[in-house]
């Protein structure tokens, strides 16, 4: 029999009455996959309203394994009666990792601290409800993004997927724990900062976007504070890319995405844009750092949005010095074709003024020696998370009440989402069971 996850009471007997197994169903329904490319299956059903498939009871109560994922290991079914083949091997599953804290969380999913039981290593957990993929497109988009882009990227200044797998409710993403927090929190106890410190990150996030651009071909389209980590020892990680987007044959794209504060006029204009869309954020994240705030602030997003496009002159306080202010001029430039563009001008760009203090060699080797990291986090205990929201570590890890966590919004709700315009084909999303969302980074377990 085929386990279900129904919205509605009458077609759930429906189905099950039926007895139709997830095989028998995928024969009768032999649709395209929408998202081959991706190594994605979907099963697409005739109504996204009715029943969703995902999972079998045997996937779920049937054969079990018990091994370590921190070494090469195969499969060793606990029914001598069902022989898995020796060379396939085992993927990770919830239970390897023990949740301690809960790091962020968001309207579809939440970020928890975990240890793996094993080794004792600490992980950040990314659980993202299924359900969910079923009530928003998008939301199945930015998963489907997220997994497929960090698969690809290896940079010290971007989060590293180490596993990613599903169980009947969720799917998960295994990511780097970084303790230091997120930048948005030191900015808020800081207000600004130094133009020495703030050229310290702005250098960090340009060498991360230039690896996103001319190595993986990505668009990262969500630059903010918010999504600027520190590690341990103090280095800018890039995270969250829901939102990227894999740069397409043209190298052009038209979505209206992004956080309002920092995004470029073009996307805002429904203009085709590319990569110049990223230094336009970076603009105004470097202006936030030095000033405290984006450079585009109203009472409301339409007001922001305005501002954005119609502003003509940029106008920067009184103690923002003359090298940062021209840097910030050509980043923030209308125009794509007039804006600096780091990744063509990355000589000029290290040699301008506003980054005289650093030692981009060292930099880019992470010499905390030579180049030490202007903010180090204090870390007395990584398992208390002690750089992360109180208003998020203090939360229970399971919520009573429900199976299934009800959506709590992040507090920073300025800074949430504009709907994207154009939604995923509903057959992408029809199918929540991702039979190829198992990822484990390569050499990990060597």
């Amino acid at each position: 029999m085929t386990e279900i996850f129904s919205f509605d009471d009458e077609e759930l007997a429906t189905h099950v009455q039926t007895g139709l197994t997830l095989e028998e169903k995928e024969e009768l329904e032999d649709s395209p996959n929408l998202l081959s490319t991706l190594n994605f299956s979907t099963n697409p059903k005739k109504r996204s309203d009715s029943v969703i498939s995902v999972g079998s009871i045997n996937n779920r109560l049937g054969t079990s394994y018990e091994v370590g994922i921190q070494q090469p290991y195969f499969a060793v079914s606990s029914k001598e009666s069902e022989p898995i083949p020796a060379a396939k091997k085992l993927k990770p599953k919830v239970s390897d990792f023990e949740p301690l804290k809960v790091l962020g969380r968001g309207a579809y999913g939440k970020v928890i601290l975990v240890r793996e039981t094993r080794s004792g290593k600490l992980y950040a957990q990314k659980q993202l409800k299924k359900a969910s993929m079923v009530v928003e497109a998008k939301n199945y988009e930015r998963t489907v993004n997220e997994r497929t882009i960090l698969e690809r990227v290896n940079h010290p200044n971007i989060v590293k997927l180490f596993y990613a797998f599903q169980d009947f409710d969720k799917v998960y993403l295994i990511l780097e724990y970084l303790e230091g927090g997120e930048l948005f929190t030191h900015l808020a106890e800081q207000n600004i900062l130094s133009e020495r410190i703030a050229s310290f990150y702005v250098a960090e996030i340009i060498l991360a976007l230039r690896h996103l651009h001319l190595n993986v071909g990505v668009v990262y389209r969500d630059l903010k504070p918010e999504n600027c980590m520190l590690n341990r020892k103090g280095y800018l990680v890039l995270t969250d890319f829901g939102l990227s987007k894999v740069s397409t044959r043209d190298g052009k794209s038209n979505t209206l995405t992004g956080t309002p504060q920092y995004m470029a006029p073009e996307i805002l204009q429904e203009q085709p844009y590319d990569y110049a869309v990223d230094w336009w954020s970076l603009g105004a994240v470097c202006y936030d750092l030095l000033t405290g705030s984006p450079p585009f602030t109203g009472s409301g997003k339409k007001q922001v949005l305005n501002k954005i496009v119609a502003t003509k002159t940029l106008k920067t306080p009184h103690y923002v010095s003359q090298d940062a202010r021209d840097i910030l001029v050509k980043l923030l430039r209308k125009s794509p074709l007039k804006r600096l563009n780091c990744d063509e001008n990355f000589e000029t760009i290290k040699n301008h003024r506003f980054f005289r203090h650093l030692d981009w060699e060292a930099l880019i080797r992470q010499d905390d020696i030579a180049q030490p990291p202007p903010i180090i986090p204090v870390v007395t205990n990584p398992e208390l998370a002690e750089n992360f929201d109180a208003d998020f570590t203090s939360m229970p890890i399971s919520p009573p009440g429900s199976p299934y966590d009800a959506p709590v919004f992040s507090r920073r709700e300025e800074s949430s989402f504009i709907p994207i315009t154009k939604t995923t084909d509903k057959t992408s999303v029809e199918s929540v069971y991702f039979k190829n969302f198992s990822y484990t980074t390569e050499g990990y377990l060597e």
